[in-house]
């Protein structure tokens, strides 16, 4: 059994391979942190219709977190100041700002792995490049076998790449606020920040401010002003 927890992977991209078929598609990148492999599995498809995920990026992200964690030693990190909320933390962007966009579509930069590519790809091919993946972290509780998509032993990585909160039916356990994910990469040389986001057009954004569940009602959600004491 695989254990849990979110938060953050301050990381260096070295490989990535996209899993398009329609029985687990992901796109797939393989991140070092030091001497340590990880597999960042990102979601480019819904299990519940409809099934074209929910895409923003911002090729000039700016916010308070980044000048926190930059300042941060590779590996993994989890505290409150540097967690991320689509609703709540003032992120630059809304619901409104995103696009639904297929898995895996005929035709040049047109669908998510296309579009998730391009960035990665950027960020191989500087060394002084960083990724910031949020997400949840797991590790394989078998030490010996290896990653089913890299091979490297033994097999972690991080996953939930994406909005967790305003879920329904069953995977409303995962719900919460302040435990959403994205990927930030840092081009260090020019200090340009690029942010990627991803949810699920089944969630809400209308959501309680405890839980994260879904509300039945329309409230505008506070911002928390208290996120970098």
């Amino acid at each position: 059994m695989s254990s849990h927890s979110y938060g953050l992977l301050k990381c260096k991209a070295v490989g990535a391979q996209e899993e398009r078929d329609n029985n687990r598609p992901h796109y797939h990148i393989h991140v070092k942190v030091n001497d340590e492999d990880y597999r960042v599995s990102v979601n480019i498809k819904s299990n519940e219709s409809p099934s074209e995920l929910l895409f923003y990026t911002n090729d000039n992200f700016k916010d308070k977190v980044t000048s926190i964690i930059t300042k941060l030693p590779y590996g993994f990190y989890y505290n409150q100041s540097i967690a991320i909320d689509y609703v709540r933390g003032d992120m630059g962007f809304g619901i409104k700002d995103m696009k639904k966009i297929p898995h895996n579509k005929l035709g040049p930069n047109n669908d998510l792995n296309e579009k998730l590519s391009h960035y990665i790809n950027m960020a191989m091919n500087s060394d002084k490049t960083d990724l910031y993946v949020y997400g949840t972290r797991w590790r394989s509780s078998t030490h010996c076998k290896p990653d089913r998509i890299f091979d490297f032993t033994p097999s972690m990585g991080m996953h939930d790449i994406h909005m967790n909160q305003g879920n329904i039916k069953h995977w409303q356990k995962d719900n919460g606020v302040w435990q959403d994910g994205c990927i930030l990469i840092h081009f260090t040389e020019t200090n340009k920040w690029v942010g990627i986001f991803l949810a699920f057009q089944s969630q809400s954004w209308i959501t309680d401010d405890c839980t994260g569940n879904k509300k039945d009602y329309h409230k505008k959600n506070k911002i928390n002003k208290y996120r970098y004491k």
